[in-house]
């Protein structure tokens, strides 16, 4: 994660990277902080996961901006 966030952060137009996962999924969420992303937003309804339910999940957005 830290080199695809790092690579995509590298090309002169990209300004901004950015990842979602269930907030129940710390696991995920840990490794996007450690690859150097902050937590901006909670997306209401977001992910829909059929392995866990029918209805669409919360999910934490992350971010990188240069």
């Amino acid at each position: 994660m830290r080199w695809a966030v790092a690579h995509a952060l590298s090309h002169p137009a990209i300004y901004r990277t950015e990842a979602a996962c269930d907030v129940m999924n710390m696991a995920s969420a840990r490794v996007m902080e450690k690859a150097g992303m902050v937590q901006e937003a909670v997306l209401r309804r977001h992910l829909l996961l059929p392995n866990l339910s029918k209805e669409p999940r919360d999910a934490f957005l992350y971010s990188k901006v240069r």
